[in-house]
């Protein structure tokens, strides 16, 4: 998929990890940064998970928004699947050009084909542009999520 000055495709191995990367700490610009080892092993078992796909926004040579799904089984509905969506996100200077909607237009029509009967997404309370954004991509507001973080050993 396209979008003129961009291209969505799916992440690979032979991506650089640290370029992905420097996309999505806008997500949590106040945390500690991952080693490159440590970025480097969660970057093979994304890519080695069942269901996992990473999406990528690319300009060029450079990675410009990221979008990661998970296609989950499941028993209810008919067994079908459904996934869920994670770290959305857009450079700063690429915004407002329609890649995020590139992005989630890439993993409906994945979803779609996987056979999936409910794409679900969370986002934080206060991006109340995003909220305009997912509604107006068909998402609605239909549940209200808990979320615990959990401390771990570094």
């Amino acid at each position: 998929m396209s979008g003129g000055d961009f291209v969505v495709r799916a992440a690979v191995a032979q991506d650089d990890p640290e370029l992905v990367f420097d996309v999505l700490w806008q997500l949590a610009p106040d945390d500690a940064r991952p080693d490159t080892a440590r970025l480097a092993t969660a970057w093979r078992d994304l890519h080695a998970q069942a269901g996992r796909r990473l999406l990528l926004a690319v300009a060029g040579d450079t990675f410009v928004g990221t979008l990661d799904t998970l296609v989950a089984p499941n028993l209810t509905h008919g067994a079908r699947p459904y996934m869920v969506v994670e770290n959305v996100v857009v450079a700063p200077g690429w915004r407002r050009r329609g890649i995020a909607r590139a992005l989630m237009l890439a993993a409906l029509d994945e979803a779609t084909a996987a056979g999936c009967y409910k794409v679900q997404l969370v986002s934080n309370a206060a991006r109340t542009d995003a909220h305009r954004f997912y509604a107006s991509i068909g998402f609605a507001q239909s549940a209200l999520g808990y979320r615990r973080y959990l401390t771990t050993a570094t």
